[in-house]
């Protein structure tokens, strides 16, 4: 981080009256961790406050995971900002249901809560929650339409009477839908069901908390957008979901804060490009103090490392010398030792010879 983004953070953090979390990146179990671990930290540090302010940017991702977010923020403050930089889809959205207020930047946008299900057969991996539904809905319609058309084709171009007609048209409608639902799995159709069912549920108890969504919101964010990605910018928003979403410039300390959240995205490279590449999120609680090491301290250490090597030099030498005069001790004893036999062999001869 540059002095000059450091600096505005400082100034940023010093306007805003609470606590200031960072999440960048796929909302997942390890991210919901590490923001639950930067949270108890405030809280055994005796540091709680009653506001704290959420910047997320992030793809989505486990919806499980944004509910605990969610939950766990809303559990430790009785008020929650979610500020919106850059793009905040699904899962990221589902986090946005439990803020009392929404800031949304220029570049902000959220998404639907279709629930993505997994499919590694599919072309993309991943499909909607909602595509089975909007086909079958598809089907019904053009089952309909068929009917119709058949009805009044019949009907002008014979005298039969209206039952028969009807009999006739409905067969064929019968006929051309009948293949197609044969080969829907009742199986896929209950996994689906669940994957709605599971952002619908988590979607209704998070606004229980915090009574953000206008009536309807809630099942339009979840069935009423036609594809995953949609766009759903600030206006958009504000005119049919949330009832408190407002632009950075709501207060002084917001301002500060989206134009530092912008610093942090790459512009090299498109959002979705850094996000979607499976790093591990980024948590950041942005008022913690990091302990520093200053250059007094390193020297102070190195100065103590230099004093112990010293030591064990010194202790080391003291060693060698001290068993230096055991081996003269032993060498003396096995002089003294040789010479005590020449000794004794010597009179042994001489008393040979007198003999």
């Amino acid at each position: 981080m540059s002095e000059k983004n450091d600096i505005l953070l400082r100034e940023a953090l010093e306007k805003y009256t609470g606590h200031v979390f960072l999440y960048y990146g796929e909302i997942n179990r390890e991210g919901y961790g590490l923001l639950s671990s930067a949270i108890e930290f405030r809280i055994e540090r005796k540091e709680k406050t009653e506001k704290a302010c959420l910047i997320l940017i992030t793809p989505g991702g486990n919806a499980d995971a944004a509910f605990r977010i969610a939950r766990a923020m809303r559990h430790h403050y009785s008020f929650l900002d979610v500020l919106i930089p850059d793009v905040c889809k699904s899962a990221g959205t589902l986090i946005c249901i439990a803020a009392d207020r929404l800031i949304f930047g220029d570049r902000g946008e959220i998404g639907p809560l279709d629930v993505q299900i997994f499919k590694p057969d599919e072309l993309s991996d991943w499909v909607s929650g909602l595509d089975i539904f909007q086909s079958l809905t598809a089907l019904q319609n053009q089952m309909l339409e068929s009917f119709r058309d058949s009805f009044v084709y019949i009907r002008r171009g014979t005298r039969l009477r209206i039952k028969v007609v009807a009999e006739f048209a409905n067969e064929l409608a019968k006929a051309f839908i009948s293949p197609i639902v044969g080969k829907i799995d009742p199986v896929t159709l209950g996994q689906h069901q669940r994957a709605l069912q599971i952002a619908s549920d988590y979607g209704k108890r998070l606004n229980e908390m915090s009574r953000s969504m206008k009536p309807g919101a809630l099942r339009m964010l979840v069935e009423g957008y036609p594809d995953h990605g949609f766009v759903i910018d600030r206006r958009e928003a504000r005119e049919r979901l949330f009832k408190n979403v407002n632009k950075p410039d709501a207060d002084e300390s917001m301002v500060l804060l989206y134009e530092w959240a912008r610093t942090i995205i790459p512009q090299e490279q498109s959002v979705y490009d850094s996000l979607l590449a499976k790093d591990p999120p980024r948590i950041e609680d942005l008022g913690r103090e990091q302990p520093k090491q200053t250059k007094d301290s390193d020297e102070s250490q190195s100065s103590q490392e230099t004093r112990r090597s010293g030591r064990s030099s010194q202790s080391g030498k003291r060693n060698v010398e001290s068993s230096q005069p055991s081996q003269k001790t032993q060498r003396s004893g096995k002089s003294s030792q040789s010479g005590s036999k020449a000794e004794v062999a010597e009179v042994k001869k001489e008393v040979d010879q007198s003999g």
